[in-house]
């Protein structure tokens, strides 16, 4: 029997992480990866101002034009690694409806394939249902069998496939009633 010491929590940005969060996207630009997600383009040398600007998104403060109110975490391990990011996305417009969902998320390269990206998904779905969303739409790529794995493991159903910018993606509805 196999016991797992390590422990993992969803928590907003803060400026104790600062180190770990740098040393996160470091790895992520060195990769030359896309950051997922999106919203770990965000940092602009200033951590602080990105850590309120974080949380002034969450209250739907400052949102950009055609953005919607979201909500930004990090998976940190008990050693204070953080070891990838989430969006919650407290409600959907035209585009998230159809392409983007109510939630983004990514593992920084050298800790995938350990189980992160499944409990940081369901943590986050912990969230959503305290939020009163009842239904969550999650959408990746076709070619992604790691996000397919992650949000099947989490209750994902197939709804449908669409076509952006020549990429096939699928969109997965979690109901969480």
């Amino acid at each position: 029997m196999c016991i797992s010491l390590i422990s993992v929590r969803l928590t907003k940005p803060t400026i104790e992480l600062k180190d770990e969060y740098l040393d996160m996207i470091e790895e992520w630009e060195q990769s030359g990866e896309k950051k997922v997600p999106g919203v770990l383009n965000e940092y602009s040398k200033d951590f602080e101002a990105m850590v309120s600007k974080f949380e002034d998104n969450s209250r739907g403060i400052g949102i950009k034009e055609g953005y919607v109110p979201y909500s930004t975490y990090c998976l940190v391990r008990n050693d204070n690694r953080v070891l990838g990011a989430i969006d919650i996305r407290h409600e959907l417009n035209n585009y998230l409806m159809n392409r983007g969902g109510h939630i983004g998320y990514g593992i920084r390269p050298s800790e995938r394939g350990k189980g992160y990206a499944k409990e940081m998904l369901r943590l986050a779905l912990e969230i959503v249902k305290a939020m009163n969303i009842g239904r969550v739409l999650i959408t990746c790529d076709k070619e992604n069998m790691a996000s397919t794995r992650t949000i099947i493991g989490n209750g994902g159903i197939l709804h449908s496939e669409g076509v952006d910018r020549g990429v096939v993606f699928q969109r997965y509805w979690i109901d969480l009633g």
